[in-house]
């Protein structure tokens, strides 16, 4: 697909996450919340469903077909997936644990693979109306509500201004606490912020953070769209190995570690462990 196929298809998208993000938000501000605890022992609500209706319902109204693989549908099988080139990637309310505690900081998240790798992606914040997306080729933009879509970049690394490292609100390990330490011996005057969803790597491709490394269980759906926004505004996605981050090589959907950083021009071995 080439990139003049893409732009017609970015503001069919945009429509389609602003929808569910509306019917996420119907819920949102209802007193009492549906939450079960799925088999992996995740949490999901009636709002996480309710957006994935609208989007898979969006997706089956445009023009570009293509396999839908999302958090809250039943996934085909590895035998039919493996042969997937191109299919859609949804995570229809990213950061669950951010809309039970009613913090805001959820998303909806829409990319389109191609060839283990993303080729546009959407990152909708519904509290705020804000809406990210990008791609390799054509860059990375937000938009504030229906306003006018502003270009954005990821940031030149500067340690000896200040060094930003986001991490997840609502989720730690020890590895993570020891990798932070670590990063602090060699960056003194580093700061620490933590942030929700998919949030932490649209502030870096949006230049307000520098790193977000995540040492931890994600899936897929989780990353596939805001690696196309960070891609798109001049980052990188990588995995332990410094390769750029890929989907669908293997019959799980639980991604390795990943590395966000915004200036692609640093080395980025110097962020991991000795030990790693």
């Amino acid at each position: 697909m080439s990139e003049s196929n893409l732009e017609p298809l970015v503001p069919q998208l945009i429509h389609i996450a602003r929808e569910a993000g509306r019917a996420i938000l119907t819920i949102y501000h209802q007193d009492n919340l549906d939450i079960k605890t799925k088999a992996d022992a995740t949490p999901v609500t009636n709002a996480d469903l309710a957006a994935n209706r609208v989007i898979i319902k969006g997706l089956e109204n445009l023009s570009a077909q293509y396999p839908v693989l999302s958090e809250e549908s039943e996934h085909s099988p590895w035998p039919k997936r493996k042969g997937w080139q191109r299919y859609w990637l949804i995570d229809p309310l990213d950061g669950t644990k951010e809309f039970i505690n009613r913090n805001g900081e959820f998303t909806v998240n829409i990319a389109l693979i191609e060839n283990n790798y993303p080729l546009l992606g959407i990152v909708h914040i519904p509290a705020t109306d804000i809406t990210y997306w990008g791609s390799r080729d054509s860059g990375a933009w937000k938009q504030i509500k229906e306003g006018t879509a502003e270009a954005i970049h990821a940031r030149k690394f500067e340690p000896d201004n200040e060094v930003i490292v986001l991490g997840s609100r609502s989720y730690g390990t020890e590895e993570a606490r020891q990798y932070l330490e670590f990063l602090n011996t060699i960056y003194p005057n580093l700061e620490s912020r933590k942030v929700g969803s998919a949030l932490k790597s649209c502030l870096v491709a949006e230049g307000k953070a520098d790193i977000y490394p995540r040492l931890g269980p994600t899936s897929e759906w989780d990353t596939g769209a805001v690696q196309a926004v960070v891609e798109g505004a001049g980052g990188l996605f990588l995995d332990p190995d410094g390769q750029r981050f890929s989907y669908n090589r293997k019959e799980s959907l639980i991604n390795t570690d990943f590395l966000v950083l915004g200036d692609s021009s640093i080395q980025w071995a110097g962020f991991w462990p000795p030990n790693r």
